[in-house]
């Protein structure tokens, strides 16, 4: 068994039960407490930007799980994320969301196909009273297909819990021709900027 890259200095607990937020902190070493938030997400406001937006979610869904855990004595470090996929028009810019049902995911494809979009995950480390907050942006380019294939895509039922209607990592591949920018900031974790982040705060260490 090959050794991890990363080991904790002290428990880290994760605010969301993303499996694959969790596997990406599995992947090198670090086996994170799971504790989502339970607040309500915040409602963007009004000419939000959507980067804005995204990394206000972060910062609320950390501040709330370290709300909740209270003063533990082992002084857990709190990790949350938050993606958001921004489709840009005219200058304007729209987050689309997780699609409510086939038809809203449907809809969503069809906006998609064929156009380069990004993908914004940010991120709030909590700890001994400090914050920091940081994102990525990655630019995700879908391939042109025709209706048939994202209405087999839409039915599948793999859409409906994913931002945007798709998921890189699982059925929805295929829609994707290009990523310029980090895979895991798309799948929902930049893992090498929250790895760096927690590196200087003292939260984790190289192996030994």
């Amino acid at each position: 068994m090959n050794a991890a890259p990363f080991r904790l200095l002290r428990p880290l607990v994760l605010a969301s039960a993303s499996p694959r937020r969790i596997g990406f902190l599995l992947s090198v070493g670090l086996r994170a407490e799971v504790h989502p938030a339970s607040s309500r997400e915040p409602r963007p406001l009004g000419g939000e930007d959507p980067l804005a937006y995204t990394r206000r979610c972060a910062e609320a869904k950390a501040l709330s799980v370290a709300a909740e855990l209270g003063a533990r004595f082992d002084a857990p470090a709190v990790l949350a994320a938050d993606t958001a996929v921004i489709l840009r028009d005219g200058g304007g810019a729209e987050i689309l969301g997780k699609p409510a049902d086939e038809r809203e995911a449907l809809s969503m494809l069809k906006r998609l196909n064929g156009r380069t979009h990004q993908v914004a995950t940010a991120c709030c480390l909590v700890w001994d009273g400090q914050k920091d907050i940081f994102d990525d942006v990655a630019e995700v380019e879908f391939a042109r297909w025709p209706d048939a294939s994202l209405e087999a895509y839409a039915r599948s039922g793999d859409p409906l819990d994913k931002a945007g209607a798709y998921g890189i990592q699982g059925n929805g591949a295929f829609l994707v021709r290009e990523v310029r920018g980090s895979w895991s900031t798309v799948v929902g974790l930049p893992l090498d900027l929250a790895l760096r982040r927690m590196l200087q705060a003292g939260i984790l260490a190289g192996a030994r």
